[in-house]
């Protein structure tokens, strides 16, 4: 990750595309005034940006940039995923939990990107910070019931808690003696199974929980009540 003029953390992958802007800002950081956002449910819906301004207009977790307006999501664990498409100069931003991510967020965003020019082959994906598998505690039963969903890529999940090296503040504690899960690498994985490239796929390793600035996670605020803020992500074509 590189250093810029917004703050929180870079992609590599975007920071090399001179015709966008885009950020992963920190919790409670204010979204660009023009900003186009959605009433987000968990859904699998993507709509334009034009049809969520303004903001929260209609229920949607995805956005397709629209006449250089930024598009955005608003996330506190969940997967903020940016897109850029290299062969029409499009964006988009995505806001994906594990329920839409499941329920096909990720797919409907490249499908309508795919109907508006863009080519899998030029499709580049930033997936930035969200609850690592270092934190993200899951019920073997829901996980069980993944596995047998023949649809879906190989979990990746482990019984024993990963330690996080990196982590600033401790790691969250087993509640329900379930299983360790990586949500981001669902995400890489479905985007692959999709026909995206692997070398335009980053995954940005920042765990809301234990490693984002305070106010970052909602599982955090529900084990210590030390209150959250929604974190912005968002991609814009320049002008």
């Amino acid at each position: 990750m590189t250093q810029h003029q917004h703050s929180g953390p870079r992609s590599t992958l975007l920071d090399g595309f001179s015709w966008l802007e885009y950020a992963f800002q920190p919790a409670g950081q204010p979204v660009p005034s023009d900003a186009a956002y959605g009433q987000q449910r968990h859904s699998a819906n993507v709509v334009l940006a034009k049809q969520n301004l303004p903001p929260k207009s209609c229920e949607s977790d995805g956005v397709i940039g629209e006449d250089h307006l930024p598009v955005a999501v608003y996330t506190a664990d969940c997967l903020p995923v940016l897109f850029a498409d290299t062969q029409q100069h499009q964006v988009a931003a995505v806001h994906a939990g594990l329920k839409g991510t499941l329920g096909g967020v990720l797919h409907n965003a490249v499908d309508r990107l795919l109907a508006r020019g863009a080519r899998l082959e030029t499709l580049h994906v930033a997936i930035g910070p969200a609850i690592g598998p270092c934190c993200y505690e899951l019920g073997q039963d829901l996980v069980t019931q993944m596995q047998d969903r023949p649809d879906l890529p190989p979990l990746k999940w482990s019984a024993q808690q990963p330690h996080n090296a990196q982590a600033i503040r401790p790691q969250a504690q087993a509640q329900q003696q379930g299983i360790w899960f990586d949500l981001p690498h669902l995400a890489r994985e479905l985007l692959l199974q999709r026909g995206i490239q692997a070398e335009h796929i980053e995954v940005l390793k920042v765990c809301t929980y234990c490693m984002a600035e305070s106010g970052s996670s909602y599982r955090y605020n529900t084990h210590f009540d030390s209150g959250y803020q929604s974190r912005f992500s968002w991609i814009r074509t320049r002008a």
